[in-house]
């Protein structure tokens, strides 16, 4: 009880810093005020039926910098299947750009006065981004939001929110996350039982069907095993005189976090000179190697990596916000800085501050995250009114750099945290 307090003051602590951090980027920013005024920017659910919000509903083309051919492939080249992610179906995944809502659509969806929930498992501007894609989507379909809660990670969390929006009614559910497939079905029964439709963030439902009419309507996400791979590419091309990466490892059956680093460790056997380096042996993210279990407490398991491995000049963090930020604390501690950089995933303010003003961040992954919940809204409400959709959808990745840095800030994070200039 005493630890779950102390997570929590800490998670709430987390929040503040991020927002204030965040405000002081957006303040710093000269083109963000122009992005932030459009129609997608507003909240609620007042838009009137007859409104066709075209800047929410329309998907965004990707700038050049982020090199749209490689970074949004013929699709028959991504490798990840829904079963990758818990489904019991092999489903092949189709672009969210392939997803279109018509002016008459959205009336429909509008005039059935639906409404949703979001039960989240952190807090972070991560999924602070997800659910500004739900929300302003939401928005401009007429659908209401009833609440949104936190799970922290925590399965039994998950349990005791969805207990308390059951009695509220909603149509729709948002979820999914950081939960065992196993898990999620077992606790997302009660939802199950009332035919609440169920839209999952990166986790299938294991026993569940999976699609238009079935107990989980779609589950939307990216292919996490390529973003790995495009990672370790990223990591060479920073590192191409060779390097000595640490592999701490993040102890975790989340499937998706699992598939990130084993595209990586994989991505990395094309280069030989840059040696991993790792606690318990042959570097592996599904054994339960040193490392660490609760993602906010990196700082004391990286403090003991970098004294038992001192030829380690780069570390991995599994993403930016909270495990990357205890890594960087703990090359702080030791007096490190300079001699050890950190590369990372899930573009956040501190990575974009480090790579804007040369940082210990060197390398840091971005996804379409903002996409990913637009077309969580966009799949509930078509699948309201009865048009199919598909049931796994994807957004895409790419490594961000001081080059490309506003622009895959911007596309990652949509217009209610516009810009990333240090």
């Amino acid at each position: 009880m005493l630890q779950a307090t102390y997570r929590r003051r800490r998670n709430r602590r987390g929040a503040y810093a991020v927002l204030a951090v965040l405000t002081l980027l957006i303040s710093a920013c000269s083109s963000g005020s122009s992005k932030a005024s459009g129609g997608s920017n507003s909240s609620g659910s007042s838009s009137a039926c007859g409104t066709f919000d075209k800047a929410t509903i329309d998907n965004r083309p990707l700038d050049a910098s982020l090199d749209p051919a490689a970074a949004v492939p013929d699709i028959s080249k991504m490798t990840i299947r829904s079963n990758d992610l818990g489904t019991d179906e092999k489903l092949s995944p189709v672009w969210w750009n392939t997803l279109a809502i018509t002016p008459a659509q959205a009336k429909s969806i509008c005039e059935k006065h639906l409404t949703a929930v979001i039960l989240d498992w952190d807090k972070v501007l991560y999924n602070q981004v997800i659910r500004s894609g739900i929300k302003n989507m939401l928005n401009a379909l007429g659908i209401k939001l009833l609440r949104e809660t936190s799970f922290n990670f925590d399965p039994n969390g998950l349990a005791g929110d969805l207990a308390a929006v059951l009695p509220l009614n909603p149509d729709i559910i948002f979820t999914g996350g950081t939960i065992d497939p196993k898990q999620f079905a077992a606790v997302m029964a009660p939802a199950r039982a009332k035919h609440i439709q169920i839209v999952s963030w990166s986790v299938g439902a294991n026993g569940w069907t999976t699609g238009p009419g079935q107990p989980l309507a779609a589950v939307v996400g990216y292919d996490f095993y390529n973003l790995g791979l495009q990672m370790a590419d990223a990591i060479h091309a920073q590192y191409p005189n060779g390097a000595n990466l640490g592999y701490i490892h993040y102890i975790n059956n989340v499937r998706a976090i699992l598939l990130r680093e084993q595209g990586l460790l994989d991505g990395l056997k094309k280069y030989p000179n840059i040696k991993v380096i790792s606690d318990g042996g042959t570097p592996d993210p599904t054994k339960p190697n040193a490392g660490y279990s609760d993602p906010n407490a990196a700082q004391a398991a990286t403090q003991a990596f970098l004294v038992r491995h001192p030829e380690v000049n780069v570390l991995f963090a599994a993403w930016e916000d909270p495990p990357a930020l205890g890594e960087l604390a703990a090359i702080k501690s030791l007096h490190m800085e300079g001699k050890v950089d950190l590369v990372t995933m899930d573009l956040g303010t501190a990575g974009a501050d480090q790579l804007a003003n040369n940082g210990a961040i060197k390398v840091d992954m971005a996804e379409s995250i903002y996409d990913g919940g637009r077309a969580e809204a966009m799949i509930a409400g078509l699948q309201q009114i009865g048009v199919s959709t598909p049931p796994f959808v994807i957004v895409p990745t790419f490594a961000t750099t001081k080059a490309n840095l506003t622009a895959a800030w911007d596309f990652m994070h949509g217009p209610n945290y516009p810009c990333c200039k240090g």
